[in-house]
């Protein structure tokens, strides 16, 4: 079995709360996080990058974007799904609580 990489990136100050959610939902996970940014178009922009260069580093693993829950970062998600999709790459929505989502597109 594949290990799981992800990268993941927090605004509100808790990129470790985000790690330990992840590492909870995806077992055997390693995590990559970016510095921390005031500006979630940035800061999801560097961690898509760096989700890209996992992607081609490790072309056969699991690669996840993990992102706070907040509503800028699922409409950035959502705008990124065809290439979400087309490069294998999850995302995964952390909640203040530690609990995680996956993002699942919605279907018309």
């Amino acid at each position: 079995m594949p290990h799981m990489t992800v990268t993941d990136i927090a605004t509100w100050g808790t990129a470790a709360h985000v790690r330990a959610a992840l590492e909870r939902e995806l077992e055997g996970a390693l995590v990559e996080v970016p510095h921390d940014d005031e500006a979630p178009r940035w800061a999801f922009g560097e961690a898509l990058r760096r989700s890209l260069v996992l992607r081609q580093n490790h072309p056969f693993d699991v690669v996840a974007l993990g992102l706070p829950d907040l509503l800028r970062y699922r409409d950035l998600v959502a705008g990124s799904e065809v290439t979400l999709r087309a490069t294998k790459i999850d995302a995964y929505f952390v909640r203040k609580d530690g609990s995680a989502e996956q993002y699942v597109p919605e279907t018309e």
